[in-house]
């Protein structure tokens, strides 16, 4: 999930040939498809809120909330 949120930062600033490499990095569409799960998940609860933050700052955010997910399991 954190190469998701990667991919998503890589996007934002431009860096097109890194968001491309952390694509290409995932070994198959299924272990693609549950790392952005959880993002796509967040993302409505966030576009809820005033929109006060960068983009960068959102992908930290939402890279902290999987990280303490995971660290729950």
């Amino acid at each position: 999930m954190q190469r998701a949120a990667g991919i998503v930062a890589a996007r934002q600033r431009g860096d097109l040939d890194g968001a491309r490499a952390l694509t290409y990095a995932f070994t198959d569409d299924a272990e693609r498809a549950h790392a952005f799960l959880l993002p796509t998940e967040l993302a409505p609860h966030h576009h809820q809120r005033p929109h006060r933050h960068r983009p960068t700052d959102l992908v930290r955010e939402i890279s902290l909330r999987i990280a303490a997910l995971a660290a729950a399991d």
